[in-house]
């Protein structure tokens, strides 16, 4: 082969080179920003850790969202591998079914999330006052233009992946809605779907304040607000905190939760009957994975929560949420105080076991006490499955006693708190008494106990003397009623 012919043969390649490279470019898939709503997990009830709860699986899970007016399903990006088959799964931590999102698309992977309703630049919300086929939409005193192109969506939330269908403009009248906005502020998609009501707390803590008096008060901020999530403010993997046990106050997706919820919400099985399990459908996690994570707490994620805002000013640092047996004896060897199992049923406040602030870890459960009455019955906060007027097990985050009768102190305080200052609750749920043997209890051999503040030179102090004082003026006090 003379110079020339392979001079030839050099150019005929490099050029079929650059013209596979354009093709290929041409068809690959590009990185596409696009909007939202998160449905849920393909396949939900049936997917599972297994039973050696093999993170691996979770990693090969599928997600649905309806994009375009359609649904797609996608992977999403498992995040930092910590040991083999094991990921961080933040993605998956932040997403919320029912929510509209801006999301990154790469090779038909989700690489990013951004949550909408944080950013008034690119959503309103509110109720539609007003609107005119192909003109406006009315939400509030806002007028926003309609264009062509502008989507119309229904957003249902339910269990097991939610529901966005195609609805007309005369559907969103007197409803409410998210509206978002393209870059010229005009409705670029109409979401009719539910949107809680503005929920201010009747106490006020103040994040951070090491007190025992913080602490507590701290307890009662989501009381009457919260719905009870098994593995409710775990991560989605169900290895520690979630990002709502690490958020400075209420977090917004307990409060719509509870709010779009009502008597018949079950955490389970409907009327807690275990023939009509039905994993697809549920809230419970019974694939060993939290994807409700987001919507409530369980006993130890609220703990975990009140530790947490607490100890701490700002949001997104390390949690303290863990298995609820372990809880007391892990505050104590944080050197937080002391933890024991020499605990009896008290008969009378001066001689109790049970002190203001002490946490009781049972096998399975954990409770905050706000001390011991006069005649022995201790005033508790705690979140628990207790069962709805019309028979659901649902419960959440709530005042509660524990005493032999509805006579006893700690239950006739429970009860004129959570009515007076929880109203919409107590329209749901009874106040919830529990009998000593069942809830000061635990199994010897075992990390369950009684942990107590240390607060001479431990991390919280008590100026407040609430150390000294009995439950029933530590709730006029917390309640701001000596004013």
């Amino acid at each position: 082969m003379n110079s020339k012919t392979l001079i030839r043969v050099i150019l005929v390649l490099v050029l079929i080179a650059i013209g596979f490279f354009l093709i290929r470019r041409k068809i690959a898939p590009k990185k596409m920003e696009k909007e939202a709503v998160f449905l849920g997990v393909e396949g939900y009830g049936d997917l599972t850790k297994g039973e050696n709860l093999d993170h691996s699986l979770i990693s090969k899970f599928k997600f649905n969202f309806y994009i375009d007016g359609e649904q797609k399903t996608l992977s999403i990006n498992n995040g930092k591998e910590v040991k083999e088959g094991v990921y961080t799964f933040e993605i998956q931590n932040q997403l919320q079914e029912g929510y509209v999102y801006d999301i990154v698309i790469d090779n038909d992977t989700v690489e990013s999330v951004k949550l909408l309703d944080n950013d008034s630049k690119t959503m309103l919300s509110g109720k539609v006052n007003d609107v005119e086929k192909d003109k406006f939409v009315q939400v509030g005193e806002e007028k926003i233009e309609l264009t062509k192109n502008t989507g119309m969506y229904k957003i249902t939330w339910k269990a097991g992946n939610s529901l966005v269908e195609k609805v007309g403009i005369d559907d969103l009248k007197d409803k409410t809605v998210k509206v978002t906005l393209d870059k010229d502020g005009k409705a670029k998609n109409i979401y009719l779907t539910f949107i809680s009501e503005k929920y201010i707390s009747p106490v006020i803590p103040i994040p951070g304040e090491k007190t025992l008096k913080n602490f507590l008060t701290t307890a009662l901020q989501p009381v009457g607000t919260t719905l009870y999530i098994y593995g409710g403010s775990w991560d989605w993997q169900d290895e520690g905190s979630s990002l709502q046990a690490t958020t400075i106050g209420i977090p917004q997706s307990w409060i719509d939760f509870y709010q779009y919820q009502n008597a018949d919400y079950t955490y389970r099985e409907k009327d807690g009957n275990e023939e009509t399990k039905n994993p697809s459908s549920s809230y419970y996690p019974y694939g060993e994975w939290n994807q409700y994570c987001y919507a409530g707490a369980d006993c130890s994620g609220y703990v975990g929560w009140v530790i947490y805002n607490t100890l701490n000013k700002e949001s997104g640092k390390d949690g303290y949420v863990m298995g609820a047996t372990k809880m007391a004896k892990t505050f104590a060897e944080n050197g937080w105080g002391t933890w024991t199992q020499d605990v009896k049923i008290p008969t009378n406040r001066d001689e109790s076991d049970f002190k203001v602030g002490d946490i009781f870890s049972m096998n399975g459960h954990v409770w905050i006490s706000f001390g011991t009455c006069d005649d022995g019955s201790i005033v508790i906060a705690h979140s628990t499955p207790s069962d709805s007027i019309n028979g659901q097990p649902g419960g959440g985050i709530q005042i509660s006693a524990i005493g032999p009768s509805e006579d006893c102190e700690a239950y006739q305080l429970a009860k004129m708190y959570m009515e007076k200052y929880y109203p919409d609750w107590c329209k749901r749920y009874k106040v919830v008494l529990k009998k000593p043997e069942d809830y000061i209890k635990f199994k010897k051999d075992s990390a369950a106990g009684k942990f107590s503040w240390n607060l001479e030179n431990g991390i919280l102090t008590d100026p407040d003397d609430y150390t000294n004082k009995k439950p029933a003026e530590i709730l006029k006090d917390i309640f701001q009623e000596n004013k």
